[in-house]
């Protein structure tokens, strides 16, 4: 039986840790700005309707990407130190000693490509003019991400954008490639939500797949920019950025059309990363572990393989949102997210 998200006491999740993720209603959502608000570092509202809410005055967007079978989830981020918060452009931000966000909204409808360049040389100049030079995780959310010719759909010119920008911004692909996603929405402009630091986070890889950044021509003129995942510190908690998590198995996609066996195997990817991790970036095993997902499913009914695929992995300790989304490739059913939060190795 399908289930809505839980939702629960943000002040039980990970209290030792100064970057800190909610899942929050609505309600929890208000009563936690009022509690928290000068700490708030930014927030992404999910759901199929635009919440009659007041703009928050911090790094925000609705995406308009329903809950599936559950109520709006605003995604929070919060620190444990007073922020900053600053409009520069088309950045809104907000920053603590340690960490900046931000959040741009651009108008992609007429060249994604150009799009994808501008917005991306904008975070590169704001947040090396800040000190926050590390990025360590991206969500990019593209109106029909699948939508064009298939061998250059929107997603790839935005791949293309991209690329191009981290070059011109002196960032070497493969050594500055942050965990990131890119989800299809149904409307809006291209909305890009973005997580930097001071400190150098550390790159993990799938040693199931080929890193996206090396992908071959076939997936587009400019490979995707990203890593499958970035381990942080938050004071000395391990944080784990999780990319987005499909059924690929070296560049390939496996299992077209089952969603089960595609469930599976991204399950299995996720539980790669999560291994990598603990060998080479000091995270815990996941036994220990606080874990949070997005799972963004093509169709709503495939959520019942995926939630049977997490649960089995990892029990009902997981904070999972579950989101009627485009996925990059037309071929992929679903894409899993995630944050994994441990206590030192």
């Amino acid at each position: 039986m399908n289930r809505p998200a839980v939702f629960r006491d943000p002040a039980a999740q990970h209290p030792e840790s100064f970057l800190r993720l909610n899942y929050l209603s609505k309600a929890q959502f208000e009563s936690h700005c009022k509690q928290y608000g000068a700490s708030v570092l930014g927030a992404l509202a999910f759901g199929a309707r635009q919440p009659v809410l007041t703009t928050p005055e911090m790094p925000y967007a609705w995406i308009d990407m329903p809950v599936v079978e559950g109520t709006p989830v605003y995604e929070t981020w919060t620190s444990e130190q007073s922020v900053v918060r600053e409009t520069t452009g088309d950045i809104i931000s907000a920053r603590d000693p340690d960490f900046v966000v931000g959040c741009l909204h651009v108008n992609a409808d007429h060249d994604t490509e150009d799009a994808a360049r501008s917005a991306y040389n904008h975070i590169f100049s704001f947040i090396d003019g800040r000190g926050y030079p590390h990025l360590l995780r991206v969500w990019n959310y593209l109106p029909h991400i699948n939508a064009g010719v298939a061998d250059l759909d929107r997603y790839r010119r935005f791949c293309v954008g991209r690329h191009e920008a981290f070059t011109a911004n002196r960032r070497v692909i493969g050594e500055n490639a942050p965990a990131a996603s890119a989800l299809g929405t149904r409307s809006g402009p291209l909305i890009i939500f973005f997580l930097a630091a001071r400190q150098a986070g550390r790159r993990v890889e799938n040693p199931r797949q080929v890193s996206a950044y090396n992908y071959p021509q076939q997936y587009g003129p400019r490979s995707p920019t990203f890593s499958r995942g970035m381990s942080a510190r938050s004071a000395d908690t391990p944080m784990l950025f999780i990319s987005g998590t499909a059924s690929i198995i070296g560049y390939e996609t496996v299992h077209a059309g089952d969603v089960d066996e595609q469930a599976r195997e991204t399950v299995a990817n996720l539980l790669a990363v999560i291994g990598e991790a603990r060998v080479n970036a000091g995270v815990s095993a996941p036994a220990n572990a606080q874990l949070w997902f997005k799972a963004y499913v093509r169709k709503p009914q495939y959520i019942a393989a995926i939630r049977d695929r997490l649960e089995h992995a990892f029990g009902s300790r997981p904070h999972v949102v579950y989101l009627h989304a485009d996925i990059c490739r037309p071929d992929l059913l679903l894409e899993v997210e995630g944050l994994h939060v441990a206590g030192l190795a």
